[in-house]
Formats: structure tokens, C-alpha cells, sequence
């Protein structure tokens, strides 16, 4: 397909992801200044540990906080993909609950556990039971703006719950950021938006030109220390939104065991490709990991790219790289002939969960 063909491109496009997209700085900044607007008891900032719940897009700015600020958070902060909580929980444990549609049943499940606990609980959806839960309890409640993510898919409305989130913690004093920080990382946001929206052509375009050179391809995609928790944000976006294989992995774990795998079979191998998602700013020892690693593979013939942060700071590096991550994965979709809104498979699966 030809990625400069708008009118294919909407056809495709029938609930309007890319409007989500482009929407990641006001979704930034509207959250953020939304959640300054609701009170969080000041005790909740002496909590002993921070367990943040949440499944699919509904986790990924959590991660992408802890991996940005992780080293700062004065007290463990843990995320729960699953059913329960685990087994030090309890009254000074501060829990948050995300789920974009309210309704996610493991996350639910362990609202239920929290205020069993009798834990300190903040609520962030866009409603279902998780705000009738948290209305009828008199919990904290942080509602999303669904009206920045008109195509309703959690992973491509991840700034309005990362705006969220930075905004509690921030009240919480767990980490420190301001408003001219937020209001700077959204207008940089705003810029990149000009160069990789579907108007852009594709000469001046990088994330449809990484699009075009991935189709057909499994990837593994590669992130360290800050930009840990973008390749798990873009293999999440990549697998329900271009229906196509991606793995996220971390260097240095990578390199102790996945190189050796990637002879066997010859076949699977030949459609490999790897993104790394590179920061001048990682330690020496993690960037000499991937100059080594890259050399490697192309040693063994394996396609790889990177995906360069070039933005100061590692929060407005992480939000770079989502941005451009965020297009590249709605691009294989139009590439692959697929409605990125569309999860039909993960539909299914939850039609069979509830007979």
C-alpha cells in the first residue's frame, strides 16, 4: 500500500486511530491538569509500597512511568498483570487501579482484594464497574477523557493515563515534575506530529519509512533502562493493531541468552528483524551492548533499525519514541491491509471467557 494515499488510509482507518494518535499531547496535558483537580488524601503519600494494577494499554504508561522515574520512587513500586495482588499487600500499601474501560476483569479482581485489605486505593477508567466500585466506596477516582481517544483503544491512550499517573505521583511526592515540564514535553510532541502524521510524505516521514522496511517480518523489539517499558508499549501496539509478531526484550537480559537462538529454523530467521530503541543517554556499559549486539546481527544477516531518541531528558526521550513507535505501528496496519482498530481474535477470546 501506499502510505501516502490519505483516501486509503481513512478507508482503512474507520475508527480513527490516527486521530488518537495525533492526540498524544493533549491527551498529555488535559489529564494532567484534570488530575490536579482531584484531591488525594495526603496519607496516601506515606504508603509503605505502590502497586499498580492494570492489563494490556491499560499498563503501559504505568510501566512507562516506573521505568522512566523508577530509580527516584523512594518506596517499591510493583505492577500487577493478573488476578491478584500480591502477598504483602495491605493497609499501607498504596494501590492503583487502571482499567480504560472500567470493566477489566483481573483488574476488578483485585479492587475487590484491595478493599478487602482495606488498602489505600486510587481508581483511574473511563467508567464501568471499576467507577461504580469506586463511587460506591468513596474511593479516589481519576475519570479519562475518552473524548481524546476517539478510536476507544487503551493502547493508543496511553498519554491521558501517563498524565494521570504522573499527576498522583507527582501530588504523592513520589517523584517531581511541574507543569512547564508537562507543558514542554506536549508542545516537542506536538512539532514531532507535524513530520509523522498520515500528511507527511513518506521522503520526510521516518515512521513510514520503518513501517515499509518491517512488513512481512517478526520483530523483536529492543529497549534498556529508560526506554525499557516503549518496547513493550510498541509490541503491544504492533500485535493488536498490524496483526503482526512483536517481542519486546531488555539489554542486558537479551544478551544472555536470545542471540543463540536466532539460528534455528533458517526460515523464521530470514523474517526476523530487530528495532532497538536508542538513547545517547544510556550508560556506557548498556550502549556498548547494543553496538555489540547490532554487530552481531549483522554478522548473522539479520535485518535490524533503530529507533533514535534525540529529545533532552528521559521522560520527553520515552515520549519521543512512543510518538514515533505509536505511527509506525498504525502504518504496518494500513501496510498490512488491516483496520489497526479491529482486535477480532482478543474479541473472540472474551466471548468464550464469559459462556
Amino acid at each position: 500500500m501506499n502510505l501516502d494515499n490519505l483516501k486509503a488510509i481513512k478507508r482503512l482507518d474507520k475508527k480513527n486511530v490516527a486521530a488518537s494518535i495525533n492526540n498524544l499531547p493533549r491527551q498529555l496535558t488535559a489529564s494532567w491538569e484534570i488530575a490536579k483537580k482531584t484531591k488525594i488524601p495526603p496519607a496516601f503519600g506515606k504508603a509503605k509500597n505502590i502497586i499498580f494494577c492494570g492489563m494490556g494499554g491499560s499498563n503501559l504508561a504505568s510501566e512507562l512511568l516506573k521505568r522512566v522515574f523508577g530509580t527516584k520512587i523512594r518506596v517499591p513500586f510493583i505492577m500487577v498483570r493478573g488476578y491478584k495482588l500480591p502477598g504483602f499487600a495491605g493497609k499501607n500499601s498504596l494501590v492503583v487501579i487502571d482499567s480504560y474501560s472500567g470493566n477489566t476483569e483481573e483488574t476488578v479482581s483485585c479492587l475487590e482484594q484491595a478493599l478487602k485489605l482495606k488498602a489505600k486505593i486510587i481508581c483511574i477508567a473511563s467508567g464501568g464497574k471499576i467507577e461504580l466500585l469506586a463511587k460506591r466506596n468513596k474511593l479516589t477516582l481519576f475519570k479519562l477523557n475518552a473524548a481524546l481517544n476517539p478510536s476507544g483503544q487503551p493502547r493508543y491512550d496511553v498519554g491521558s493515563q501517563l498524565g494521570t499517573a504522573l499527576s498522583i505521583f507527582s501530588k504523592l511526592k513520589f517523584i517531581s515534575i511541574s507543569d512547564k515540564e508537562i507543558a514542554a514535553a506536549a508542545d516537542k510532541l506536538l512539532e514531532m506530529g507535524q513530520n509523522l502524521s498520515p500528511s507527511a510524505k513518506q521522503n520526510f516521514n521516518f515512521s513510514k519509512q520503518l513501517a515499509q522496511r518491517l512488513i512481512g517480518q517478526n520483530l523483536y523489539i529492543v529497549g534498556a533502562e529508560h526506554l525499557s517499558a516503549n518496547a513493550h508499549i510498541l509490541a503491544n501496539q504492533i500485535n493488536e493493531s498490524a496483526k503482526q509478531l512483536a517481542i519486546p526484550y531488555r539489554i542486558p537480559e537479551l544478551n544472555h541468552h536470545l542471540l543463540e537462538a536466532l539460528t534455528f529454523p533458517k526460515r523464521t530467521v530470514k523474517e526476523t528483524a530487530f528495532i532497538f530503541l536508542v538513547s545517547p543517554n544510556y550508560s556506557e556499559r548498556i550502549m556498548k551492548r547494543f553496538i555489540t549486539t547490532k554487530k552481531i546481527l549483522d554478522q548473522k544477516g539479520i535485518a535490524n533499525f533503530s529507533m533514535t531518541a534525540k529529545s533532552s531528558g528521559a521522560l520527553n526521550q520515552a515520549l519521543e519514541i512512543l510518538a514515533i513507535g505509536s505511527w509506525v505501528s498504525f502504518y504496518l496496519a494500513m501496510a498490512n491491509g488491516i483496520d489497526p482498530a479491529e482486535i477480532p481474535w482478543v474479541d473472540l477470546f472474551k466471548r468464550e471467557l464469559e459462556k
